[in-house]
């Protein structure tokens, strides 16, 4: 007979795997004899552990909130387990639409003022100017086709292989991940324009390379994604 709920233990827990090709009924069903089985092994050795971790992992199967909610009430009422997630191999198609801004280059032709701030789900290229007072985020890398005097902030949940691409010979701030560097040029007015890489360098450091470095210090870069289809 095949088994629909099978329990294994993980490095911070344990991980519920639930077969994603019986029926919701006799998940619960078979779930509650694996839980009385526990419960008379707990009993017998004398265990009082409480509040270990629990993944429940259903495969192909997206549960529901109703379907979440039911299991979450009869393990945690029957076992010593505390629900740590629901996972599953199944996107929802929000979360793809998400994934998709997340991994695209979003491209805005605009002047970035005083106050204003831009923020992209993950790569974006500005064409346009920074103002001083002006602040362009990213979650991953920035490309500025147009003058900086403002704020750039790649990689602002912590992404270190974000990049900014953008001509420094101008006075701004960039910033990737936690990493910040004050450009403060002088004569910027009499040089001509350098457009240049920053990145974080193999000693955690921000540094800069000339823009025919940018393929080797990020070799991904030419892999964006258009479209979910």
């Amino acid at each position: 007979m095949k088994q629909n709920v099978a329990l294994k233990g993980i490095k911070d827990g344990f991980l519920l795997n639930l077969s994603d090709t019986a029926s919701f009924e006799e998940l619960l069903e078979e779930l509650d004899g694996l839980l009385d089985h526990l419960r008379a092994e707990r009993k017998l050795s004398g265990e009082t552990r409480q509040d270990i971790q629990l993944e429940v992992h259903s495969g192909n199967r997206l549960l529901n909130d109703e379907q979440k909610s039911q299991l979450s009430t009869k393990i945690e009422e029957k076992s010593h387990f505390s629900i740590k997630s629901f996972t599953s191999n199944v996107l929802t198609y929000e979360r793809a639409i998400e994934w998709q801004k997340e991994v695209s280059l979003e491209m805005k032709v605009q002047t970035v003022r005083s106050g204003q701030i831009i923020d992209a789900p993950g790569d974006i290229l500005l064409i346009g100017k920074v103002h001083p007072g002006g602040v362009v985020r990213a979650k991953g890398s920035i490309f500025i086709i147009g003058e900086l005097h403002g704020l750039a902030h790649a990689g602002i949940e912590g992404d270190t292989s974000a990049v900014i691409v953008a001509d420094f010979l101008t006075k701004a701030q960039i910033r990737i991940a936690d990493s910040i560097e004050v450009i403060d040029n002088e004569d910027e007015e009499s040089r001509s324009s350098k457009v240049e890489v920053a990145y974080i360098n193999d000693l955690h450091i921000l540094s800069f390379e000339t823009l025919d470095r940018l393929k080797k210090i990020q070799p991904s870069i030419d892999k964006v994604t258009g479209g979910l289809f």
